[in-house]
């Protein structure tokens, strides 16, 4: 007999010992034996480092707060520096900000624990669906404490995340089977609405950006060719214009005393962009000795350029997105042993992500071109089309995360765009209501079903609760039939 299954055991024997189940109109309840004190429930259960409930909700609350903390000032910090913020904001808000988004992450974690206890003091024991009705006010109670500029996004984060979890659940019940490459197939109907609200012009703010950056402005109904002034930017200088803007923001935040003939970036900057100057003259002379582009065709180069130079700016954009982030992540490791840079450049992720953006930009350029031919117009419904086989990129790359969040995203633009046609009637707090009932189902299952829950997530509950959620005595609560324990034996 193994550890594990020893311990189990006498999880087991424990729980004969000191638990009695009792029906109830919310189902089966886990009570203490009378001769016992109540609350001991709740010490061996959900809180063993703490017999006292209110103490120990503190204790998650302070834990909580630290490892908070490391996450927000990390987040908002590259966050404000990528969006070119000035002094006044890093002395002023960014800590403010900071400190609110700890305060609700930690408040979620104090609450939860405070109405897991409090529903056991009401129906007299550990109760299933009892509980879920508790997470709800507690996660009511920390969303009012974020800013409502953040709510909106944590609701429909949250939302998706919902979703899949509920989709886990009825897949591990054997109520449904899960489909193969169906967040592909999700991604790419999201993708064909997308691209015809892109060309209808019907996106607003980043959303409307993003994908402009992804296909290319050439691909909405009005754009015009671009002169040679901004073709920099339109095709060669979208990673160069990143990088200048970083560095001259930075130098400007730390570097004010230096003349510009010192500021050592302009070196760099200016010999990427005389490489970028050199392929122009090269794209140039190609262009003028093969002219296949349709008078429907606002870009600038022929087709074939046209597809094949997207591929190549948004595989290596995308490679190069996914290595940073691999060498933000790894800073620490590197510092210790240099050698693993050359194992995160080579990592598969970068390279399938890379191909993932290539290739969507690639398939929709290539049939929104085709079919200007066919048709010999410039119409809203080829979004439509070649978003949709685009979408079929992901392959390369998948992600339910991705593919619920924006199907969830496109869910609001939708219901927004008939509000703004008075369709539909705008429900102020839904943002609250969205994250309330949202957050409180994951977190419930994530108390009695951690298995279902998506890994990713999973990890950060650990850390953000400073591992305090990976210490819930999960034996006891397989009494629900639910193998709660699966999820970690090392209790």
């Amino acid at each position: 007999m193994d550890r594990i299954t020893g311990q189990k055991i006498q999880n087991l024997d424990l729980i004969r010992q000191l638990f009695t189940t009792k029906r109830h109109i919310l189902g089966p309840i886990l009570c203490i034996n009378n001769q016992i004190n109540p609350s001991t429930a709740c010490h061996m259960a959900a809180h063993h480092w703490g017999k006292e409930c209110l103490r120990s909700a503190f204790v998650l609350f302070i834990g909580s707060f630290k490892k908070s903390f490391r996450v927000y000032a990390s987040l908002y910090l590259v966050s404000a520096i990528l969006r070119g913020k000035n002094v006044t904001y890093f002395l002023t808000k960014l800590p403010v900000e900071t400190v609110r988004s700890t305060v609700f992450l930690a408040a979620n974690c104090f609450y939860f624990m405070m109405f897991f206890c409090l529903s056991r003091k009401i129906f007299g024991g550990i109760s299933y669906w009892g509980n879920l009705l508790f997470t709800f006010p507690a996660c009511l109670a920390s969303i009012l404490i974020e800013r409502k500029q953040r709510r909106g996004l944590l609701a429909v984060y949250l939302t998706n995340l919902a979703a899949e979890t509920g989709f886990n659940m009825l897949v591990s019940r054997g109520h449904i089977r899960s489909i193969p490459n169906g967040e592909v197939l999700l991604f790419a109907i999201s993708s064909a609405l997308y691209g015809l609200l892109f060309k209808m012009k019907s996106l607003d703010g980043g959303l409307s950006n993003l994908i402009r950056l992804l296909v290319g402005s050439a691909e909405l109904m009005e754009s015009k060719k671009p002169d040679r002034k901004s073709r920099v930017v339109t095709y060669y200088g979208v990673m160069t214009v990143i990088l200048n803007n970083l560095i001259t923001r930075l130098d400007q935040m730390f570097l004010q005393h230096h003349s510009r003939r010192n500021r050592w970036h302009n070196r760099l900057v200016d010999s990427i962009r005389n490489f970028e100057h050199r392929i122009e003259r090269f794209l140039d002379s190609f262009n003028k000795a093969n002219r296949y582009s349709h008078h429907k065709c606002h870009h600038r180069y022929n087709c074939l350029i046209y597809t094949i130079l997207g591929f190549i700016q948004r595989f290596l954009a995308g490679f190069g997105l996914q290595a940073a982030i691999k060498l933000v992540g790894s800073i620490g490791i590197l510092v210790k042993k240099p050698s693993v840079l050359i194992k995160l450049l080579k990592d598969k992720d970068n390279i399938q992500l890379g191909m993932f953006l290539g290739c969507f930009t690639f398939v929709f350029r290539a049939i929104s071109c085709a079919l200007r031919w066919l048709t010999n117009s410039h119409d809203k419904l080829h979004g439509l089309i070649a978003g949709f086989f685009a979408g079929w990129s992901m392959v390369f790359y998948k992600s339910s995360s991705i593919a619920l969040y924006l199907n969830f995203k496109l869910l609001e633009i939708l219901w927004m765009i008939g509000v703004k046609n008075k369709k539909l009637p705008l429900v102020k707090p839904f943002d609250i209501i969205l994250y309330t009932i949202s957050t409180g189902f994951v977190l419930w299952v994530a108390l009695y079903e951690p298995h279902n829950i998506r890994r990713a997530y999973w990890k950060f509950l650990l850390k953000i609760s400073d591992n305090r959620f990976s210490q819930v005595n999960r034996f006891i609560l397989d009494e629900f039939g639910l193998k709660s324990s699966t999820i970690d034996r090392k209790f």
